[in-house]
């Protein structure tokens, strides 16, 4: 089933809301003579987080540390893949790193680094929950995940008495599905839903599927669990 015409938005003529804040915000980048781009500031934070990432993971190949500081050093690699996701490629891919495309497109790929897809994430991020923001069933960035509840307006649960208590912990393994199931599934649904608007063609070619969950699989999981 598509997407298409589940909902509909007030004709642009009768709506100057956005036209009003577009501009405004136009206007003061103007003023203040500020890029809408990323600066120096966010090149260097990029290869902090990076390093933040990169190195606890070389380490771990080089000295095979004893297992509670491989722990310990898997922990700082979440720290990075958090930041790298959060302040790295969420900018690139809304095309905010810099003014120059190609930039924007490398630095995308850093999710793939991460074992996810940037293709996927875009359809889901700057489609679905930047034209539906908290729109139930329609943003994915608010579905119920399992036992995970986002929404006020979804069926209350019995188990969601609880979820002060597990939620912190479920929502810590979303990671696994992501790599493990979530690209698949998002993939060939947003085939069917319509969300995905490429040519058959382009949505045939595996090339257009670039995540990498092997990836994570053996740098992010397999490595330091067998140290």
């Amino acid at each position: 089933m598509s997407l298409k015409g589940q909902v509909k938005f007030v004709n642009r003529d009768k709506n100057q809301f956005f036209a009003a804040v577009r501009s405004r915000v136009e206007n003061y980048f103007k003023e203040n003579s500020i890029s809408k781009h990323g600066n120096s500031v966010l090149v260097n934070k990029t290869f902090l987080l990076l390093l933040i990432y990169c190195l606890p993971f070389i380490l771990i190949i080089l000295f095979q540390p004893v297992y509670w500081v491989s722990l310990l050093l898997w922990l700082i690699m979440g720290v990075g893949m958090a930041g790298v996701g959060m302040s790295v490629m969420h900018d690139a891919n809304h095309g905010a790193y810099s003014n120059d495309k190609t930039v924007n497109n490398l630095m995308s790929h850093v999710l793939n680094l991460l074992g996810a897809s940037r293709f996927n994430w875009k359809l889901q991020h700057n489609i679905l929950h930047h034209t539906y923001t908290n729109i139930t069933h329609m943003d994915e960035d608010i579905a119920d995940k399992g036992v995970l509840r986002f929404s006020p307006h979804t069926k209350v649960k019995p188990i969601h008495r609880l979820q002060w208590l597990f939620a912190f912990f479920f929502y810590g393994i979303t990671t696994l599905y992501w790599v493990t199931a979530k690209d698949f599934l998002q993939y060939f649904r947003y085939k069917k839903t319509g969300v995905n608007a490429n040519s058959k063609k382009e949505k045939d070619d595996p090339k257009v599927y670039d995540g990498n969950p092997q990836h994570f699989l053996n740098v992010d999981l397999k490595r330091p669990l067998a140290q």
